[in-house]
């Protein structure tokens, strides 16, 4: 049975396996390309197909192709093939879809460039949320995949970065991880091929495509000043503004011909039109970058971090090494492939999760790599507390977990009965990426109930306790001290 990870992207995606020897091998598709577009087209007699075939099969019936379906996991959201969009709801149950199968499509795709593919690592970006997460997890079960573990992408990426060979690290290094839709910073500790994750940043809807959809807003305006009428944004156009974005890197301007509603128009933009263009996100990324660099109050100064290790397709572009190399105070590592490293990382942690399967090679290669991982939300309950200004009570986020705790933790808080003959306690397990107290701001993630004695008298402690493990799978359980009642959840967190 293969060893194999894969790189589960917005734009593209990939799938690697671990050689003989024990270094991952990203797979070509049928076509020789080693990473796939993350396409999906759909024909009227439901025939589906996937990667850079999609995207020329709908070239003439542009609403059947569906993309970003990575930026929807998690969602209600469904694509509708008749408006050639994402809408709330499954309106039409013969012409909509879901993510998870548009996802499942994809992953069935990359498990065919190899054989006897049944157990798989995927990685996701570091702040995927725990909706997210469980739609990839049904997407892979849906493709015929056991997800051995999900691996978050900067993590994947700083695996495969250390196994290099003749890398050898040292100290903190910052993963700047921009791909087509997401945007995640992780820092760790690396000792050689000991990895200890400090914290992460992230942001799910900010990435490459963001970018071209400015440089179409760019087309749109100037085709407007010149033939008064503006661009309805679509496949092709923003196709265009894809490859302008990729000529921009190289080039300081460019020309390409748009044929809009009022007849053809030759259109320049310029590198600087470009950046200006994309200010809003740039802006989003040092706030990031600022933020994940504060380390929980625990300020990391750039002169702190020893290497800062580029990843993702999108980072290609000049003004981002700039930002990089600016805020850092020192030009970024470009030691890895941006488009493979993560897949790459997922078939080494893959390895790590199936020892049992490797051959002496395999085994060996791997053999002095220690992964600690930590947790990328604040995790806690609803409590009650006393309103000094009415004296009542009211509810609030008591958190229990802290962000950036390692993996695995186990934390217990006491709480108390509020009133003489409680019945019953019905607990709720919260989630939030802040450190939240106001419940109108987190996640209720997990229920369940806790039943009390008759005659429970008001002040008995509850102890709570949440265990968190490797695997992302959160314990949590609750007893009445006095009358040893027990009750408990599982979370899925990873």
């Amino acid at each position: 049975m293969a060893i194999v990870g894969i790189d589960l992207g917005t734009t593209f995606s990939a799938i690697a396996v671990l050689d003989d020897i024990g270094n991952p091998e990203v797979l070509p598709s049928l076509d020789n390309n080693r990473v796939t577009p993350s396409i999906v087209y759909i024909s009227t007699d439901n025939k589906i197909i996937v990667g850079d075939k999609a995207k020329s099969a709908g070239i003439g019936d542009p609403t059947r192709v569906i993309k970003e379906v990575k930026k929807e996991m998690g969602s209600d959201r469904v694509f509708d093939i008749k408006k050639g969009d994402w809408v709330d709801g499954k309106q039409d149950l013969k012409n909509t879809y879901s993510p998870e199968y548009i996802s499942a499509c994809i992953l069935k795709k990359l498990k065919n460039y190899t054989q006897d593919v049944k157990q798989v690592v995927i990685t996701v970006p570091a702040l995927f949320s725990d909706p997210s997460k469980k739609a990839t997890q049904d997407a892979a079960k849906d493709a015929g995949l056991e997800v051995l573990e999900l691996i978050h992408e900067p993590t994947a990426a700083i695996l495969h970065y250390s196994n290099i060979p003749g890398v050898s690290l040292s100290g903190k290094i910052l993963v700047f991880d921009l791909g087509g839709g997401t945007f995640d910073v992780t820092i760790a500790d690396v000792q050689g091929k000991n990895i200890d994750v400090i914290t992460s940043q992230g942001d799910g809807n900010l990435g490459g495509t963001d970018f071209d959809k400015e440089i179409f807003n760019l087309l749109s305006e100037k085709y407007k000043k010149e033939k008064g009428n503006s661009l309805d944004e679509n496949a092709q156009y923003l196709e265009v503004a894809e490859k302008i974005k990729r000529i921009l890197s190289v080039k300081d301007n460019t020309s390409e011909v748009i044929d809009g509603p009022d007849g053809p128009l030759e259109i320049k933009i310029t590198r600087d039109e470009y950046i200006k263009s994309i200010g809003s996100y740039l802006d989003r990324i040092k706030m990031l970058l600022d933020a994940c660099l504060d380390n929980n109050g625990k300020k990391l100064q750039p002169s702190d971090i020893s290497e800062t290790l580029l990843v993702g397709g999108s980072t290609r572009t000049p003004i981002i090494t700039e930002l990089v190399t600016k805020k850092m105070k020192k030009p970024p590592v470009k030691g890895v492939n941006v488009d493979e490293a993560v897949a790459s990382g997922a078939a080494i942690y893959a390895g790590l999760l199936s020892k049992d399967r490797l051959n002496a090679a395999q085994k060996k290669a791997i053999e002095d790599i220690e992964l600690q991982e930590i947790t990328n939300y604040y995790l806690g309950t609803m409590a009650l507390t006393i309103n000094d200004a009415t004296q009542q009570y009211e509810e609030y986020n008591s958190i229990i977990i802290h962000r950036d705790s390692k993996l695995p933790c186990s934390v217990t808080l006491d709480y108390y009965t509020v009133r003489h003959d409680q019945k019953a306690i019905d607990i709720k397990v919260t989630q939030s990426g802040t450190e939240e107290s106001d419940m109108n701001f987190v996640d209720i993630i997990g229920e369940y109930t806790l039943e009390l004695p008759p005659g429970t008298p008001e002040g008995d402690r509850i102890d709570t306790t949440y265990s968190y493990d490797k695997s992302g799978v959160m314990h949590c359980k609750s007893v009445h001290s006095s009358s040893g009642n027990t009750n408990s959840t599982d979370v899925s967190i990873k």
